[in-house]
């Protein structure tokens, strides 16, 4: 039997886990949108783009998800939208600021990857 302390603690876990996940990935949108050159990006509009992508990719997933590539489709142009309209640029600066934050967790994830020796074979991608 899994004692009270334990749920807890694990619940706990799981908030810092979100709170990280948030952090970690509006720093990327945040720096991808700042090489786009979108005059009106902040950390905390990349936060709360963030936050709004989280809650609507599950949604989308579900909703969309039975669609196959068409779902992946409509989900990356309300994603691309979503972005365009709390960072307030055009469809361009918010395509490229996705594509670079994109980049930018690919490479941060292959030299973590490295720094921990683990290879992309081991991952079972190749």
């Amino acid at each position: 039997m899994i004692d009270p302390f334990t749920i807890g603690a694990l619940g706990i876990l799981g908030i810092i886990g979100f709170i990280a996940l948030i952090v970690i990935d509006a720093v990327f949108l945040w720096i991808g949108a700042k090489f786009a050159g979108i005059d009106e990006s902040s950390f905390g509009k990349a936060i709360i783009c963030v936050f709004v992508l989280i809650i609507l990719s599950t949604i989308l997933g579900t909703v969309l998800g039975p669609l196959g590539i068409l779902g992946t489709i409509l989900s990356f142009i309300i994603t691309l939208w979503v972005v365009k309209t709390l960072f307030g640029t055009s469809w361009g600066k918010a395509f490229l600021a996705l594509i670079l934050a994109f980049i930018a967790f690919i490479v941060l994830a292959a030299v973590l990857l490295i720094l921990l020796g683990v290879g992309l074979s081991s991952l079972g991608i190749f």
